[in-house]
C-alpha cells in the first residue's frame, strides 16, 4: 500500500553521470544550450498541466493548490522511458505524447531543460535530476543512460533497508531546492527498487518591484465570504492586463522580462475553473496588452504537499499503478509497478520577486489620462509562472486563503 503524507498550495535539474553500483553521483557532463524546443512537448505539457491541476482542485474550493507540472512532467518522463505495452501507452496519453517517438521527447526535454537554465541575470533556475536505485535492483543500463544523456540524471545505489536511506535522498533534495524542501521521502521499504527524482528551483526578480511604503492590511475575501486582513502591495502603472469574461488579469513580468506571472481574478472562482484548459489559456496568452493599472496583489506564501496517484489514475494512468504495470524497458523483472508519485511545492511572493521550489519523486517498486484600471486580488485567485520564451508553464496554483 502506497503511504505518504498529505498536507498543500510553482523551476528546475542537477546534471551528473552514473557512477556505478555504489558511490556518489559523478560529475556533471557538459549540456550545450539550445535554442528552441519542440512546439509538440509544449503543447503536450500545457494541456496536461490543465487537466491535472483540474483533478488537483476537484472539491477543494476553499483551499490553496500549489505545483509544478513541469517537475512532474519532468519525473514522468524519465519514468517513461522504462515503460512498456499498455503502461507505456496509458503514461504517452495521459502526457500528450503520443504523437512523440522516445527519442524525439527525450531530445525535446533536453533542450527544454538547458533552455529553462539560467535563462536571466535576474532570474535563478536550478533543475535536478536523480535516480535512486536499490543496491540490488536489476535495470538495464540502456534505460539508466537514456535517463543520464537527455535528463542529466545522477544515479546512485542505496540500501533500502537502511534506515538512513531516506535522508540521503531527502539531503539531495534540500540542496537542490535551495533548502526549501526539506524532505521527500519518509521511509524506504524492501519492497521499493527505484525512486526517479526531478528537483526544480526559481528565484526572480520583479522586472519593476512593488515599493514596500505602499503595502498596506487589507480585506482578503475567502470563499466562505468573509474578509481576512492580509498585506496587500500595491503598484500602479504600465501593466500588460486583460479582461476576459468574468474575470481581470495582468502580467508580472521578472528580470529581462522572458518569464511572467499570469495573475487571473475571476468574478466567479467555480466557473473560472470549470472554463480553464490549454485551449483557453493559448488563446489569452495572445490578449494581454499593457495599459495603466492600478494593481493590488497580496503578499502569500503557500506550501503543497500531495500524492499524484489518484490524480494520475483518474486521467487515465492507472494500469502504472497496478500488478499489471509494465516497465520491461527499466528491468528485466516483471513485477515492477509504481507505488506512488509524490509532490511537494512550496513559494513565497513579496515585493521584490518570487521565490519557488518544487519536487516530485516516482517511486517504483514490486508492485492618455484615464482612471487606471484597478485589479484588486482580494478573493480567490488563480497565478502561473510561465517561460515565454517556450510557452512552458513552470508553476501554477490558485491562493483562496493567502498565508
Amino acid at each position: 500500500m502506497r503511504k505518504v503524507n498529505i498536507l498543500l498550495i510553482i523551476l528546475l535539474l542537477l546534471t551528473a553521470a552514473l557512477s556505478g553500483c555504489t558511490g556518489k553521483p559523478a560529475a556533471p557532463g557538459k549540456v550545450e544550450a539550445a535554442t528552441r524546443v519542440d512546439p509538440r512537448l509544449v503543447e503536450a505539457n500545457t494541456r496536461f498541466a490543465f487537466e491535472l491541476y483540474r483533478e488537483l482542485n476537484r472539491d477543494r474550493d476553499k483551499e490553496n493548490i500549489f505545483f509544478s507540472p513541469a517537475s512532474i512532467s519532468f519525473a514522468l518522463a524519465m519514468t517513461f522511458n522504462g515503460a512498456a505495452g499498455e503502461t507505456a501507452e496509458a503514461m504517452a496519453k495521459v502526457l500528450g505524447i503520443e504523437n512523440l517517438s522516445l527519442e524525439d521527447l527525450n531530445k525535446a526535454n533536453a533542450d527544454l531543460r538547458t533552455i529553462l537554465l539560467n535563462p536571466d541575470p535576474k532570474v535563478e533556475t536550478g533543475i535536478a535530476n536523480s535516480l535512486w536505485a536499490e543496491k540490488d535492483a536489476r535495470i538495464k543500463e540502456d534505460f539508466l543512460q537514456r535517463n543520464k544523456k537527455y535528463y542529466g540524471a545522477a544515479v546512485e545505489r542505496l540500501s533500502f533497508s537502511d534506515p538512513g536511506a531516506p535522508a540521503v535522498i531527502n539531503n539531495w533534495v534540500e540542496g537542490a531546492t535551495r533548502g526549501k524542501i526539506k524532505k521527500l521521502i519518509e521511509e524506504l521499504n524492501e519492497d521499493m527498487r527505484l525512486v526517479l527524482v526531478n528537483a526544480l528551483y526559481f528565484n526572480g526578480k520583479w522586472t519593476e518591484t512593488f515599493d514596500k511604503e505602499y503595502t498596506r492590511q487589507a480585506d482578503f475575501f475567502l470563499p466562505s465570504g468573509t474578509a481576512k486582513q492580509v498585506p496587500m502591495m500595491y503598484r500602479k502603472g504600465s501593466i500588460p492586463y486583460y479582461a476576459g469574461d468574468g474575470f481581470k488579469a495582468v502580467s508580472l513580468p521578472y528580470g529581462k522580462e522572458r518569464l511572467s506571472m499570469y495573475i487571473f481574478v475571476p468574478e466567479d472562482a467555480d466557473s473560472f475553473a470549470a472554463g480553464l484548459d490549454a485551449g483557453t489559456w493559448n488563446s489569452w496568452m495572445r490578449e494581454f496588452t499593457s495599459r495603466d493599472v492600478a494593481l493590488y496583489l497580496p503578499r502569500f506564501k503557500a506550501d503543497y504537499d500531495a500524492s499524484l496517484a489518484d490524480a494520475l489514475s483518474s486521467l487515465g494512468m492507472g494500469v502504472a499503478f497496478s500488478d499489471r504495470a509494465d516497465f520491461s524497458a527499466m528491468t528485466p523483472d516483471s513485477n515492477w509497478t509504481i507505488y506512488d508519485v509524490i509532490h511537494k511545492a512550496t513559494i513565497e511572493v513579496d515585493e521584490e520577486g518570487t521565490e519557488a521550489a518544487a519536487v516530485t519523486g516516482v517511486v517504483v517498486g514490486i508492485t492618455s489620462y484615464i482612471e487606471p484600471l484597478e485589479v484588486r486580488a482580494d478573493r480567490p485567485f488563480f497565478f502561473a509562472i510561465r517561460d515565454d520564451l517556450t510557452g512552458t508553464i513552470l508553476f501554477m496554483g490558485k491562493i483562496a486563503n493567502p498565508q
